[in-house]
């Protein structure tokens, strides 16, 4: 091996490993970046968690009030052939075209 070969790949070597310690520097900054963020949020969770809590305790007659809207049942709308039927209803006063 010529002396060239050998300078060649000495810096080929150093090449490699070089470009190999910037990808473990890189993992390991990553995985720290997961732990700050993770833990960042799990702080922002909790932090939601308490202020729904206020709030909730804030709004509680307005949000029973808007439960107790919702909980009344609403009407289903007519079958077609009962509003068709239905005196009160426009498309029993209305000619409909069949279909067939």
């Amino acid at each position: 091996m010529t002396e060239l070969q050998k300078v060649f790949l000495f810096y080929t070597f150093l090449y490699f490993a070089f470009k190999g310690g910037i990808y473990v520097a890189l993992y390991v900054a990553l995985i720290i970046a997961e732990k700050i963020a993770r833990q960042r949020h799990e702080q922002f969770l909790k932090y939601r968690r308490q202020k729904r809590a206020e709030e909730q305790m804030k709004w509680k007659v307005a949000y029973s009030l808007c439960d107790k809207k919702n909980d009344v049942p609403k009407p289903k709308p007519l079958d077609l052939s009962k509003l068709i039927n239905n005196p009160n209803s426009f498309s029993a006063y209305s000619y409909v075209k069949p279909i067939w």
